[in-house]
Protein backbone atom coordinates (compact mmCIF):
# COMPACT_ATOMS: atom_id res chain seq x y z
CA UNK A 1 0.00 0.00 0.00
CA UNK A 2 2.86 2.35 0.79
CA UNK A 3 4.37 1.67 -2.63
CA UNK A 4 1.06 2.28 -4.39
CA UNK A 5 0.55 5.58 -2.57
CA UNK A 6 4.12 6.69 -3.20
CA UNK A 7 3.66 5.85 -6.88
CA UNK A 8 0.50 7.97 -6.95
CA UNK A 9 2.41 10.83 -5.29
CA UNK A 10 5.14 10.70 -7.95
CA UNK A 11 2.68 10.53 -10.84
CA UNK A 12 0.54 13.38 -9.46
CA UNK A 13 3.67 15.40 -8.78
CA UNK A 14 4.77 15.00 -12.40
CA UNK A 15 1.27 15.92 -13.60
CA UNK A 16 1.33 19.04 -11.43
CA UNK A 17 4.78 20.22 -12.51
CA UNK A 18 3.94 19.74 -16.19
CA UNK A 19 0.71 21.72 -15.67
CA UNK A 20 -1.59 19.03 -17.03
CA UNK A 21 -4.98 20.66 -16.77
CA UNK A 22 -8.32 21.07 -18.53
CA UNK A 23 -11.98 21.66 -17.91
CA UNK A 24 -12.52 18.16 -16.52
CA UNK A 25 -9.34 17.99 -14.45
CA UNK A 26 -8.14 21.47 -13.38
CA UNK A 27 -4.61 21.97 -12.12
CA UNK A 28 -5.66 23.00 -8.62
CA UNK A 29 -7.37 19.63 -8.22
CA UNK A 30 -4.13 17.82 -9.11
CA UNK A 31 -2.19 19.92 -6.58
CA UNK A 32 -4.76 19.33 -3.82
CA UNK A 33 -4.99 15.62 -4.56
CA UNK A 34 -1.20 15.40 -4.64
CA UNK A 35 -1.00 16.96 -1.19
CA UNK A 36 -3.69 14.73 0.31
CA UNK A 37 -2.25 11.53 -1.17
CA UNK A 38 1.18 12.55 0.12
CA UNK A 39 -0.21 12.84 3.66
CA UNK A 40 -1.90 9.44 3.32
CA UNK A 41 1.34 7.90 2.05
CA UNK A 42 3.15 9.34 5.08
CA UNK A 43 0.60 7.74 7.42
CA UNK A 44 0.98 4.32 5.79
CA UNK A 45 4.76 4.70 5.86
CA UNK A 46 4.69 5.27 9.61
CA UNK A 47 2.42 2.24 10.02
CA UNK A 48 4.81 0.18 7.91
CA UNK A 49 7.79 1.17 10.06
CA UNK A 50 5.92 0.56 13.32
CA UNK A 51 4.67 -2.89 12.31
CA UNK A 52 8.11 -3.87 11.01
CA UNK A 53 9.67 -2.99 14.37
CA UNK A 54 6.92 -4.75 16.35
CA UNK A 55 7.04 -7.89 14.19
CA UNK A 56 9.18 -10.40 16.15
CA UNK A 57 10.34 -12.40 13.11
CA UNK A 58 13.31 -10.29 11.96
CA UNK A 59 14.08 -8.86 15.43
CA UNK A 60 14.21 -5.29 14.14
CA UNK A 61 14.66 -2.46 16.63
CA UNK A 62 14.25 1.28 16.55
CA UNK A 63 17.93 1.58 15.63
CA UNK A 64 17.34 -0.51 12.50
CA UNK A 65 14.48 1.78 11.48
CA UNK A 66 16.52 4.96 11.92
CA UNK A 67 20.11 4.16 10.93
CA UNK A 68 20.50 2.98 7.30
CA UNK A 69 22.33 -0.30 6.65
CA UNK A 70 22.80 -0.98 10.39
CA UNK A 71 20.47 -3.98 10.58
CA UNK A 72 21.66 -7.57 10.54
CA UNK A 73 18.55 -8.54 8.55
CA UNK A 74 19.10 -7.91 4.82
CA UNK A 75 21.09 -4.74 5.62
CA UNK A 76 21.36 -3.38 2.07
CA UNK A 77 17.71 -3.75 1.11
CA UNK A 78 16.39 -2.70 4.50
CA UNK A 79 18.81 0.23 4.47
CA UNK A 80 17.42 1.44 1.14
CA UNK A 81 13.99 1.53 2.75
CA UNK A 82 15.31 3.53 5.70
CA UNK A 83 16.91 6.06 3.34
CA UNK A 84 13.67 6.33 1.33
CA UNK A 85 11.63 6.83 4.51
CA UNK A 86 13.95 9.55 5.77
CA UNK A 87 13.82 11.33 2.42
CA UNK A 88 10.02 11.22 2.55
CA UNK A 89 10.16 12.69 6.05
CA UNK A 90 12.42 15.45 4.79
CA UNK A 91 9.93 16.22 2.01
CA UNK A 92 7.08 16.37 4.52
CA UNK A 93 8.99 18.71 6.83
CA UNK A 94 10.02 21.08 4.04
CA UNK A 95 6.46 21.13 2.73
CA UNK A 96 5.21 22.12 6.19
CA UNK A 97 7.85 24.88 6.30
CA UNK A 98 7.30 26.04 2.73
CA UNK A 99 6.26 29.53 3.84
CA UNK A 100 9.58 29.92 5.68
CA UNK A 101 11.89 28.94 2.82
CA UNK A 102 12.29 30.24 -0.71
CA UNK A 103 10.48 28.59 -3.58
CA UNK A 104 13.78 27.80 -5.28
CA UNK A 105 15.09 26.01 -2.19
CA UNK A 106 11.82 24.15 -1.73
CA UNK A 107 11.78 23.03 -5.36
CA UNK A 108 15.43 21.91 -5.22
CA UNK A 109 14.69 19.84 -2.12
CA UNK A 110 11.69 18.24 -3.80
CA UNK A 111 13.89 16.81 -6.52
CA UNK A 112 14.77 14.12 -4.00
CA UNK A 113 11.22 12.80 -4.50
CA UNK A 114 12.55 11.19 -7.68
CA UNK A 115 15.02 9.25 -5.50
CA UNK A 116 12.45 8.11 -2.91
CA UNK A 117 10.41 6.02 -5.30
CA UNK A 118 13.14 3.79 -6.82
CA UNK A 119 14.68 3.28 -3.37
CA UNK A 120 11.29 2.24 -1.99
CA UNK A 121 10.73 -0.09 -4.95
CA UNK A 122 14.10 -1.82 -4.46
CA UNK A 123 13.47 -2.04 -0.72
CA UNK A 124 10.13 -3.77 -1.28
CA UNK A 125 11.52 -6.18 -3.84
CA UNK A 126 14.63 -6.93 -1.76
CA UNK A 127 12.88 -7.53 1.56
CA UNK A 128 9.27 -8.33 0.61
CA UNK A 129 8.05 -11.71 1.81
CA UNK A 130 5.49 -11.84 -1.02
CA UNK A 131 7.88 -10.97 -3.81
CA UNK A 132 7.34 -14.31 -5.61
CA UNK A 133 3.56 -14.09 -5.61
CA UNK A 134 1.75 -13.15 -8.80
CA UNK A 135 -0.14 -10.24 -7.23
CA UNK A 136 3.11 -8.69 -5.99
CA UNK A 137 4.61 -8.95 -9.47
CA UNK A 138 1.52 -7.32 -10.98
CA UNK A 139 1.71 -4.55 -8.40
CA UNK A 140 5.36 -3.86 -9.25
CA UNK A 141 4.62 -3.85 -12.98
CA UNK A 142 1.74 -1.40 -12.49
CA UNK A 143 3.86 0.94 -10.35
CA UNK A 144 6.86 0.86 -12.67
CA UNK A 145 4.63 1.32 -15.73
CA UNK A 146 2.79 4.27 -14.16
CA UNK A 147 5.96 6.14 -13.18
CA UNK A 148 7.72 5.34 -16.46
CA UNK A 149 4.71 6.52 -18.50
CA UNK A 150 4.35 9.70 -16.46
CA UNK A 151 8.07 10.46 -16.56
CA UNK A 152 8.59 9.79 -20.26
CA UNK A 153 5.11 10.69 -21.54
CA UNK A 154 4.63 13.89 -19.55
CA UNK A 155 7.81 15.16 -17.94
CA UNK A 156 10.21 14.51 -20.79
CA UNK A 157 7.76 15.57 -23.50
CA UNK A 158 6.43 18.75 -21.93
CA UNK A 159 9.37 19.71 -19.71
CA UNK A 160 12.67 21.38 -20.60
CA UNK A 161 11.70 22.42 -24.16
CA UNK A 162 15.22 23.66 -24.93
CA UNK A 163 17.01 20.52 -23.70
CA UNK A 164 16.15 18.01 -26.42
CA UNK A 165 19.38 16.04 -25.95
CA UNK A 166 18.86 15.78 -22.21
CA UNK A 167 15.23 14.67 -22.64
CA UNK A 168 16.21 11.98 -25.14
CA UNK A 169 19.04 10.75 -22.91
CA UNK A 170 16.74 10.67 -19.88
CA UNK A 171 14.10 8.73 -21.80
CA UNK A 172 16.63 6.16 -23.02
CA UNK A 173 18.13 5.90 -19.54
CA UNK A 174 14.69 5.33 -18.01
CA UNK A 175 13.94 2.56 -20.50
CA UNK A 176 17.31 0.93 -19.82
CA UNK A 177 16.68 1.11 -16.08
CA UNK A 178 13.39 -0.76 -16.49
CA UNK A 179 15.12 -3.51 -18.50
CA UNK A 180 17.92 -3.80 -15.92
CA UNK A 181 15.33 -4.00 -13.12
CA UNK A 182 13.48 -6.82 -14.87
CA UNK A 183 16.67 -8.80 -15.48
CA UNK A 184 17.84 -8.29 -11.91
CA UNK A 185 14.52 -9.43 -10.45
CA UNK A 186 14.50 -12.55 -12.63
CA UNK A 187 18.00 -13.51 -11.50
CA UNK A 188 17.77 -12.19 -7.94
CA UNK A 189 14.58 -11.89 -5.83
CA UNK A 190 12.61 -14.25 -8.07
CA UNK A 191 15.38 -16.86 -8.20
CA UNK A 192 15.96 -19.61 -5.61
CA UNK A 193 18.33 -18.79 -2.78
CA UNK A 194 17.51 -15.09 -2.61
CA UNK A 195 16.90 -15.14 1.16
CA UNK A 196 20.51 -16.10 1.83
CA UNK A 197 21.93 -13.86 -0.89
CA UNK A 198 19.93 -10.87 0.38
CA UNK A 199 21.52 -11.13 3.80
CA UNK A 200 18.96 -13.01 5.88
CA UNK A 201 20.65 -14.21 9.09
CA UNK A 202 21.48 -17.91 9.05
CA UNK A 203 19.51 -18.59 12.25
CA UNK A 204 16.32 -17.26 10.65
CA UNK A 205 16.87 -19.46 7.60
CA UNK A 206 17.47 -22.50 9.81
CA UNK A 207 14.41 -21.74 11.95
CA UNK A 208 12.16 -21.68 8.90
CA UNK A 209 13.49 -24.98 7.52
CA UNK A 210 11.94 -27.31 10.16
CA UNK A 211 8.56 -25.67 9.61
CA UNK A 212 8.73 -26.39 5.92
CA UNK A 213 9.94 -29.92 6.52
CA UNK A 214 7.13 -30.59 9.00
CA UNK A 215 4.56 -29.81 6.35
CA UNK A 216 5.83 -32.65 4.13
CA UNK A 217 4.25 -36.14 4.32
CA UNK A 218 5.97 -38.56 6.69
CA UNK A 219 7.84 -41.28 4.78
CA UNK A 220 6.79 -44.90 5.29
CA UNK A 221 9.34 -47.51 6.47
CA UNK A 222 9.93 -48.41 2.86
CA UNK A 223 11.08 -44.89 2.14
CA UNK A 224 8.00 -44.01 0.11
CA UNK A 225 5.43 -41.39 1.01
CA UNK A 226 2.01 -42.79 1.95
CA UNK A 227 -0.72 -42.57 -0.63
CA UNK A 228 -3.67 -40.42 0.48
Amino acid sequence: MSLLLLTAVVVLGIATTTRREGQVWPRFLSARLHRNVSLLALVFLELHIATAVLDPFAHLGLRDAVIPFASTYRPLWLGLGVVAAELVMALAITSALRSRITYRAWRALHWIAYACWPLALLHGVGTGSDVRTSWFTVLDVVCVGAVFSALVGWRLVHGWPRAATFRLSAALGSGLAVVVLALWMANGPLAPGWARAAGTPADLIRSSTPTQAASLPTPTPTGRHPVH
